[in-house]
């Protein structure tokens, strides 16, 4: 039957390349120590106006207390900070340091050099085509029970 062996086949994809998707996108920030989904608070603090923790939550489709674990970290490396919000003082907005600026800047480049590699080896046309295969593999596959299943683990 075809699909035992679809198993194994993915399995080793996996390991081969999926795993290494996420080292070598993330290996540029190392040397600031931050993960990628830091390094993903820093670029939407640095590119939107007035973020707040909730908007981060909305537009990374994590929970609360994921990001709030992240910006913790954030806040104890001197990348950012929080504060009330004039018009508003439940909304703490986020602000970034000089340091975060710097360092959401510098990451910035790094990221995008290490993807324009990858553009160069597999050609923009191969990485779209990728690109909506795991799309659709999200939507189709995890999007219904991601929100069930982090609600299950306590998220």
């Amino acid at each position: 039957m075809a699909e035992t062996s679809l198993l194994p086949a993915f399995i080793d994809v996996y390991f081969s390349t999926i795993k290494n998707i996420d080292a070598r996108i993330s290996r540029p920030m190392a040397k600031y120590r931050l993960s990628f989904e830091q390094y993903e608070i820093l670029y939407d603090v640095a590119h939107l106006p007035a973020v707040s923790l909730t908007d981060i939550v909305k537009k990374r489709g994590v929970t609360k207390p994921a990001i709030a674990r992240q910006l913790k970290v954030l806040r104890d490396l001197g990348y950012l900070t929080q504060k009330l919000a004039p018009d508003d003082h439940r909304r703490h907005i986020l602000t970034l340091t000089p340091m975060g600026k710097r360092v959401a800047a510098e990451a910035e480049v790094a990221v995008e050099e290490e993807f324009a590699r990858w553009v160069e080896v597999m050609g923009e046309a191969k990485l779209n085509e990728l690109l909506g295969l795991l799309k659709e593999t999200g939507t189709k596959l995890f999007n219904k029970d991601t929100a069930a299943e982090n609600a299950a683990a306590g998220e």
